[in-house]
């Protein structure tokens, strides 16, 4: 199955729930389903996009969040102001993600459905962890 076929899947839901306001198409370089939209668009596709996908971060709130997150986001969870990460229930590993991400000039959004990565998420030990593991 090719990677678009996988996005296709996995995102459906999204895919067919933003339909009506957006058009997706498979971006190549990126790896994602892609929709670019005006900024009049803006309130609908974002309510559409938290009833369908809870959790969302932006540029200071991943900071916070938990790192199995970041992980499985790879270089989409490096958020930048007015950028946001949308991801269904974390309790469950999520397959795909979606970034948000508005242009510089402010009358164009795009919308990146994304899979998430797939190697085991590994928390990193600090010092304690790793100092008393000599121990154990």
């Amino acid at each position: 199955m090719s990677q678009e076929e996988h996005l296709q899947l996995h995102g459906k839901e999204i895919i067919e729930a933003l339909s009506p306001l957006v058009k997706w198409k498979y971006d190549d370089f990126h790896k994602v389903m892609l929709a670019e939209f005006s900024v009049d668009k803006k309130d609908q596709v974002l309510f559409s996009l938290k009833n369908l996908l809870p959790n969302c971060w932006d540029a200071k709130s991943i900071k916070k969040a938990p790192p199995e997150i970041k992980h499985f986001a790879g270089s989409f969870g490096k958020l930048i102001k007015e950028q946001k990460l949308f991801c269904s229930h974390i309790d469950n590993r999520p397959q795909v993600m979606v970034a948000w991400w508005p242009w510089g000039h402010g009358a164009t959004i795009s919308a990146r459905i994304f899979l998430t990565n797939t190697t085991p998420y590994v928390a990193k030990r600090g010092f304690f962890q790793k100092f008393t593991g000599l121990f154990a």
